[in-house]
């Protein structure tokens, strides 16, 4: 778990030195990387398929619904956000490391709840959308239909 958390900080600070336009490239490529190296711990790839696939689907519906373009800051607003949502929620898991179950599932609920309360489109295919809520597998139960800065904010609010 020590491992992941430090992997997980140096992801932010990588992305906390990159160009304003660069955030959303460089968050789907660090991504990319860990899905294609062969040696990558399965709970880093996890990780990675969630915020690739996260971002990949909020770019290609926000070309959709915008007539096929969408303004770059708003994908790097978002990239980063989603990067920031997903390191405070594995940096108060490990905090909880030895808390109960209880309070465990309760920062995963309040997390999960973010996601789901601040949706970025109208989108009702909950079989897509809901993918990783729904595989009882996953370690980021949340929607990739998110308005990631939303759901930053609300999490930020209630700490």
């Amino acid at each position: 778990m020590k491992k992941l958390f430090f992997v997980i900080m140096l992801s932010t600070l990588a992305i906390g030195q990159t160009k304003a336009q660069d955030v959303f490239n460089q968050v789907v490529s660090n991504a990319k990387l860990v899905l294609e190296d062969p040696k990558s711990d399965p709970f880093l790839i996890n990780i990675s398929q969630f915020k690739f696939t996260a971002l990949q689907y909020l770019c290609t519906t926000a070309i959709k619904q915008n007539g096929g373009s969408v303004a770059a800051d708003m994908l790097d607003r978002q990239a980063y956000s989603l990067n920031h949502f997903i390191t405070s929620y594995f940096s108060e898991l490990a905090k909880a490391q030895k808390a109960s179950d209880s309070t465990k599932k309760d920062i995963m609920k309040r997390y999960w709840k973010a996601t789901a309360e601040n949706p970025m489109f109208e989108n009702q295919d909950a079989e897509i959308t809901e993918s990783f809520i729904n595989d009882p597998g996953c370690i980021t139960p949340f929607s990739i239909n998110t308005d990631w800065e939303k759901a930053d904010k609300a999490i930020t609010a209630k700490k």
